[in-house]
């Protein structure tokens, strides 16, 4: 059985100092998705340290390496009513609010804003991306104990399909698109319900 821990960024950098987590925060690799490798090695320290949003590191501590992480933070969300089924819509009510000239709801949901695995390490020691996303959902599951919640949101590039079936596939729906001009990129909203600890 594999030894791995979850460690918040920041406590771990104290743990182990900032200079020894940055050198090995740089040799995380995500060849397809240069942005989520960028973050880790380069703004996840720092935002957490600003609380704008925490990030956690998956460990295995058997050889000692950072084999995912994944940054987690709340926020609004509205979601057009036209989205909606009739059932969805009754499931959504429950909490969040409607505006009642749009029908339109707003929701606090908890927005899984990056998740990546380490392919820069041997692949018997990769970590699946499910069970990496069954890890970041397990820290919602206490968080969702703790203040409440319901909503899990992703943002994924509209044209990587591999990650829409992988996210489909683990509970997510599409609800919504976003245009980022500044990165002149297309998202798709995914979300999906988290269900409370037992």
């Amino acid at each position: 059985m594999r030894n791995l821990t979850v460690w918040r960024i920041d406590k771990l950098a104290k743990k182990v100092g900032d200079r020894v987590l940055s050198s090995t925060l740089a040799q995380f690799s995500i060849p397809l998705n240069k942005e989520v490798e960028d973050f880790i090695r380069n703004k996840a320290l720092q935002a957490t340290k600003l609380k704008s949003s925490i990030t956690y590191v998956l460990v295995d501590e058997d050889i000692a390496e950072v084999i995912g992480y994944f940054t987690l933070l709340v926020k609004p969300f509205t979601i057009p009513a036209s989205c909606l089924s009739s059932t969805n819509r009754r499931l959504i009510s429950r909490f969040s609010e409607v505006n009642e000239e749009t029908g339109n709801y707003t929701a606090s949901v908890f927005l899984l804003a990056q998740i990546g695995k380490n392919y820069a390490i041997q692949r018997q020691y990769q970590v699946s991306g499910r069970d990496l996303l069954e890890v970041a959902l397990d820290k919602l599951r206490a968080v969702q104990d703790l203040i409440g919640g319901k909503l899990v949101l992703i943002e994924r590039e509209t044209e990587r399909m591999k990650l829409h079936d992988f996210y489909k596939a683990n509970g997510f729906k599409s609800w919504n698109s976003r245009y980022d001009k500044n990165d002149n990129v297309q998202y798709d909203q995914m979300i999906r319900v988290i269900e409370s600890i037992a």
